[in-house]
């Protein structure tokens, strides 16, 4: 199993909004969705470096 590591981010009341309607749109945790969100963004730019 790979090795979870604790963080704590603050967000605006805004952004916070966001996320928690972006969660229950998307069935995931926050946890899962931001590490869906983070990957999908390295993935991108990795991407674009190689064109």
């Amino acid at each position: 199993m790979t090795e979870k590591k604790r963080i704590t981010v603050s967000f605006t009341d805004t952004v916070s909004n966001d996320l928690e309607r972006l969660v229950k749109e998307s069935g995931l945790s926050k946890s899962g969705l931001l590490t869906v969100l983070i990957r999908d963004e390295i993935e991108r730019k990795e991407n674009d470096q190689k064109k």
